[in-house]
């Protein structure tokens, strides 16, 4: 499979191993539940009877332990032959994308000072002084406020311009290698089998 396939199984096996522990983390679903309706205690008349709670889902605990086991190791199969698929490849994937995001990021953050306009408002101040007969009043004044663009506008677009365009061409190489690149991988699970299907294939092959 191609290495974007293997990341769309990677997800899937999350998926399914996540289901599984759910399963299992639901203690209902781990015990046998038997009610004893002692009637004849309280009616003399009626007999005792003996009721199994029905489980929400009719699955065998232990094969629910032992595909979440299975699964986890085609997890780590799947993460062995991804990590060696990478290894040939042109570039180091994990190193670009983290660094590619830093750029996508600073680009972002950059936008928005590029774009800073500068102002000149006028707004209105409060203060206090003591009249004639030595009573406190308010006084209003205006407060000018000036800001101006203290960087090289210019100087700044020009790293957002190197910045995006170093990005963009990680990104189409990165596009490239998920397409070609090969994972040394057979799939156990399908990716279109649901949670209670991985369950029926699973016992299926222990038999």
């Amino acid at each position: 499979m191609i290495l974007k396939e293997s990341f769309r199984m990677q997800n899937h096996l999350n998926a399914l191993s996540a289901e599984a522990l759910y399963f299992m983390t639901t203690y209902e679903n781990m015990m046998s539940v038997k009610e004893e309706h002692l009637k004849s205690r309280s009616n003399p008349k009626a007999e005792d009877e003996t009721v199994e709670v029905k489980k929400v889902l009719n699955l065998v605990p232990n094969e629910v332990i032992g595909l979440y086991t299975d699964i986890l190791k085609e997890k780590e199969k799947l993460s062995t032959a991804i990590s060696r698929a990478k290894a040939k490849s042109e570039i180091d994937m994990d190193s670009a994308l983290a660094i590619n995001k830093a750029k996508q990021d600073a680009v972002s953050r950059l936008k928005s000072i590029a774009y800073l306009q500068a102002s000149d408002t006028v707004t209105t101040g409060k203060d206090y002084l003591i009249n004639s007969e030595g009573n406190q009043t308010p006084y209003y004044y205006n407060i000018r406020t000036v800001k101006t663009i203290d960087f090289d506008r210019d100087l700044l677009k020009g790293i957002i311009r190197r910045l995006q365009r170093e990005s963009d061409e990680v990104s189409s190489k990165i596009d490239l290698i998920n397409v070609t690149l090969e994972v040394d991988y057979e799939p156990k699970y399908d990716l279109s089998l649901s949670f209670e299907e991985a369950y029926e294939q699973y016992i299926a092959t222990k038999a």
